[in-house]
Order: structure tokens, then C-alpha cells, then sequence
């Protein structure tokens, strides 16, 4: 059975009423592309080895001939730390072609996850760290030391 498409997981997961609903989306339809995916874009640790905003490239007109399920595995040359060192230009001019071999709407994912700007509605970090609670650090509660350390120097 082919890989649910990670753009229509999100777009059901943005029409999906409760976030009860969401949340079944996401685990119904839950594999490492989607996660991996989530994770790039909410995780607070997460650094791009890339400029921010969309690179020229020609979006791929032919049927896609790339899975975006197959490239999330090859994602570590572009983030920090990466295990690959590679000047800038090599790293820039192989994320493009990687966005020219993908389908336009999965491109476009992948460009909104890198400047971590990923927008569905209803689509959030709570939601993410909810639905996979091992994915993602609580934020929450450092916000919350955070502030007891304030009042403490106080």
C-alpha cells in the first residue's frame, strides 16, 4: 500500500472540527515522513543550514519523481548539526534539486518546514507533542523554571 500523501494528512487534519479528530488524523494516518516532518518544523532545537524564503527553482512539471516519503530520510544535509560537511553553494544547490524532483505541493511543504512556518489550522506544536509525545521536548514546563528562576532573583 502506497504512503498516505503528508500534504493531505495535513490538509484533513486543517478540516478536522475537534482536536480530537486532528489527533486521530495524525495517528491513523502516521508514518516517518509525516513525524520527521512535524518534528523539523516544531522542534526548538532544530536549526537549517539553509537561507530562509523560497529558492529559485523550477517546480517539477512531470508526475513527481521523487517521494517525499523516500527524501525525509536524506534531510540531515540541511540541518545543524549535520554529519555531512558541505560548502554552502553545494548544500543550496542540492536542496534545490531535491525541490525540483518533488512533486509542487510537497516542495512547497518542505520549503514552509524549513523556515519553520508550517500553517494548517488547528496544526500546532500542543498538537504534535499530544498525538507523539516522544518527538518533541516540553517546552512548557522550561517556560515555567523559566519563570521561577525570575522570581527567585527578585
Amino acid at each position: 500500500m502506497p504512503e498516505n500523501s503528508i500534504v493531505e494528512t495535513l490538509e484533513m487534519v486543517g478540516k478536522a472540527k475537534t482536536r480530537e479528530e486532528k489527533r486521530q488524523i495524525l495517528k491513523d494516518r502516521e508514518n516517518f515522513a509525516t513525524k520527521a516532518l512535524l518534528q523539523l518544523n516544531y522542534h526548538p532545537d532544530v536549526k537549517w543550514k539553509l537561507p530562509k524564503g523560497v529558492p529559485p527553482y523550477n517546480p517539477n512539471q512531470n508526475a513527481a519523481d521523487a517521494s517525499l516519503h523516500f527524501e525525509v530520510k536524506k534531510l540531515d544535509y540541511y540541518v545543524d548539526p549535520s554529519p555531512h560537511d558541505l560548502p554552502m553553494l553545494r548544500r543550496e544547490g542540492m536542496f534545490v534539486q531535491l525541490l525540483e524532483r518533488l512533486d509542487p505541493a510537497d516542495a512547497k511543504l518542505l520549503i514552509a518546514v524549513k523556515d519553520q512556518k508550517l500553517s494548517y489550522k488547528g496544526l500546532s506544536y500542543k498538537l504534535v507533542k499530544d498525538t507523539w509525545p516522544d518527538i518533541l521536548p516540553d517546552i512548557e514546563e522550561k517556560k515555567e523554571e523559566e519563570k521561577e528562576e525570575v522570581k527567585v532573583e527578585d
